[in-house]
């Protein structure tokens, strides 16, 4: 299972580093296109806004694996191990429960976007509405992977 993640993370890794490439070719093109000829390219802003919304769902995923979320710890200071470990469990199982619910509402965003074309791409809406579900199905894997790590009592750095 480690070693699929790990495959995984550095699949993601890579999309999400030629992501930021593309965009900021794709940036850097425009300004100089708009600039120097003053021609624009009318698909910049959208497919800088398709990568960026794929980008962020992926960034999602990263942030599970790597526990950087945010969060607050307020009343756990003066709480046993215990019952820390009980809430985070219960935070996790929280985290997945949300995660599932919007990534499986997300198809409704997806058959309502069916057919309508961006404006300058060869391509429908719904490209873009994928990384909900796509998104949300890695994060379900990772917070369930922490979850098979929080019940078998191994501590996550």
């Amino acid at each position: 299972m480690n070693r699929l993640l790990g495959l995984l993370d550095r699949i993601v890794l890579a999309l999400l580093g030629l992501a930021l490439l593309g965009l900021v070719g794709i940036g850097g093109a425009q300004i100089v296109l708009r600039e120097t000829i003053g021609i624009p390219l009318p698909w910049a802003m959208e497919l800088s806004v398709l990568i960026m919304i794929w980008a962020t769902m992926l960034t999602g995923y990263v942030g599970v694996r790597r526990n950087s979320h945010l969060s607050a710890d307020f009343l756990g200071l003066n709480m046993s191990e215990r019952l820390r470990r009980a809430l985070s469990t219960l935070a996790l199982l929280l985290s997945l429960l949300f995660v599932v619910v919007y990534g499986w509402q997300s198809r409704l965003v997806i058959d309502a976007m069916e057919g309508i074309p961006f404006t300058s791409l060869t391509v429908t809406q719904p490209v873009l509405y994928w990384s909900l579900p796509v998104g949300a199905f890695l994060m379900a894997l990772a917070l369930l992977h922490r979850l098979w790590l929080q019940v078998r009592g191994i501590e996550v750095s």
